[in-house]
């Protein structure tokens, strides 16, 4: 999607604004300008990018040029090939974390689907942190209006593919969670999966997404358990949240050969920093698991147990 075509989706997408000083921009089909404070924001991989900072992966201007390159791979194969050349273009994830996402990416649509159950049936739609387009997928399926954010354009390549494979569009942004290129009350629902234990600042997060929520809008957030005994999805480890946080790090570079870059909230921390942020009513529970999820009979038959858990209010809350 080119910037002048992204002018053409405005009605979903909503009245794209400078993420640093909320200035209208200006468009044309390389880049936009803020009229306030005359930044450029770049096409990358045909897509608008209204990113400030990378993320915590690769400078900006790397993380662009390999989203480029990624593109140049999009019309000779599906979503999965195209997940796949990323990883041979990417030398620092070893063979079975590798595996490991891509099963995870195999898996998005479904992930998707469950959480679109949980939503309210109208209203337009941020997905924040949409990564390969799982969500998205699910969302337009259902005919629901929906933007996808992400702040790795690298994804929003294999997102725009993943679409495409199904005959579908949506207006995908990279753009950053703390700072949203939208005005305030633009949205109705903001949805976020694996994405709060990401971000720099799970404060700044939240308020943006309450300043992008309409009046009674809904947040829906499914985050891992910083507290939880259960492995934890991004290294595979057994409660690596548990240890004292300037711990964890050594833990996982010792078992794991990489760094630990992600910080799960515990539920506390999470019903706070909402609260804080402005929202009144804030629920925190276990979400639906679908077995469609599983990697193996093992997998399946541990899902299966925890959905019968979720069924009584005792286990339900541990």
């Amino acid at each position: 999607m080119t910037l002048l075509e992204m002018e053409t989706t405005s009605a979903i997408a909503g009245a794209l604004e400078c993420p640093a000083c909320r200035r209208s921009l200006i468009w044309n089909d390389r880049c936009a300008r803020c009229i306030g404070c005359a930044r450029d924001f770049p096409a990358v991989a045909g897509l608008a990018d209204l990113r400030l900072k990378s993320d915590c992966y690769l400078p900006l201007q790397a993380e662009r040029a390999k989203a480029e390159r990624l593109a140049l791979h999009s019309d000779e194969t599906n979503a999965i090939g195209l997940a796949r050349a990323y990883y041979e273009m990417t030398f620092d994830v070893d063979d079975r974390r590798r595996a490991q996402f891509l099963a995870h990416f195999a898996r998005v649509e479904h992930r998707g689907e469950s959480l679109l159950r949980t939503l309210p049936e109208i209203g337009r739609i941020l997905e924040i942190g949409c990564g390969t387009g799982g969500f998205v997928v699910a969302a337009r399926r259902a005919n629901r209006q929906v933007v996808g954010v992400d702040i790795a354009s690298r994804w929003l390549v294999v997102a725009a593919r993943r679409l495409s494979d199904h005959g579908l569009s949506a207006p995908l942004i990279a753009a950053d969670v703390e700072c949203l290129p939208w005005p305030a009350e633009s949205f109705d629902v903001v949805v976020a999966d694996s994405v709060l234990e990401h971000v720099d600042h799970p404060s700044r997060a939240f308020q943006e997404i309450h300043r992008v929520l309409r009046p009674g809008g809904s947040f829906v957030a499914w985050s891992p358990n910083r507290l939880t005994f259960a492995r934890d999805p991004h290294v595979g480890l057994w409660g690596v949240g548990r240890l004292p946080k300037k711990f964890r790090s050594f833990y996982v570079k010792a078992r794991r050969g990489c760094d630990w870059k992600v910080q799960p909230l515990s539920p506390n921390e999470a019903k706070l920093a909402a609260r804080e942020a402005g929202w009144e009513k804030v629920e925190i529970g276990a979400p639906e698991a679908n077995e469609d999820w599983a990697k193996s009979r093992r997998e399946k038959l541990l899902i299966s147990v925890y959905s019968r858990a979720r069924e009584f209010p005792p286990t339900r809350k541990i």
